[in-house]
C-alpha cells in the first residue's frame, strides 16, 4: 500500500481531494444563493433568517475543502523574487523544510479541530439562530485538515524519494 502512495497515479488522496473540492464549489454556490436571497428577502422586508450562520458554516467548510486542491495544485503563495534565485537542491531543501514545518502544523491542528469538536458535542453548543450542532461542522473542518495534512506528508516522503 506504501508504493502505491508513492505513484503518480490517482489514489485515495486524490479522490478525496477532488471530492472535497466539488463539494467546496457546491459550498460556495450555496454561500451565494443564500445572501442572494437574504439580499432580495431584505429589500421586501423578509430577510431569511438564519442566513449569518448558514454563510459562516459554509464558509468554514470552503476554507477546509480547498486546502487539499490548493496544495496539489501548487496555489500557495511563494516569494519568486527570493526563491526563483535559489539553486534548485536549495529550493527543494527548502520546499522540504516548508512542508514538514506544514506537516507538523497542520496535523496540531486537525487534532485539536477534532478535539475541539468533542468539546462542542460534549457541551452541547448550537448556533444562536437556528439551533445547529456546530459540533459536526468542525469536525467536517477537521477531516479536510486531515487530508491536507495527508497530502503534505506524501509530498515530503515523494521528495525524500526524489520523486518530487
Amino acid at each position: 500500500m506504501g508504493i502505491r502512495l508513492m505513484q503518480n497515479k490517482p489514489d485515495l488522496l486524490d479522490r478525496a481531494s477532488e471530492i472535497m473540492r466539488v463539494l467546496a464549489c457546491v459550498f460556495l454556490v450555496g454561500m451565494a444563493l443564500t445572501t442572494g436571497t437574504d439580499v432580495l428577502g431584505r429589500a421586501f422586508r423578509h430577510p431569511l433568517f438564519g442566513s449569518d450562520e448558514v454563510v459562516a458554516l459554509l464558509a468554514g467548510l470552503v476554507t477546509a475543502f480547498t486546502l487539499p486542491h490548493a496544495h496539489q495544485s501548487q496555489s500557495h503563495i511563494a516569494v519568486d523574487l527570493v526563491v526563483g534565485r535559489m539553486s534548485a537542491p536549495l529550493r527543494r531543501a527548502l520546499a522540504q523544510f516548508t512542508d514538514l514545518l506544514s506537516l507538523a502544523l497542520f496535523a496540531v491542528v486537525a487534532w485539536r479541530m477534532f478535539d475541539f469538536a468533542l468539546d462542542l458535542e460534549r457541551a452541547g453548543v448550537r448556533t444562536m439562530s437556528l439551533g445547529l450542532r456546530e459540533y459536526f461542522v468542525v469536525a467536517v473542518v477537521g477531516l479536510g485538515f486531515v487530508v491536507f495534512t495527508l497530502l503534505i506528508g506524501r509530498d515530503v516522503l515523494r521528495r525524500a524519494k526524489g520523486r518530487i
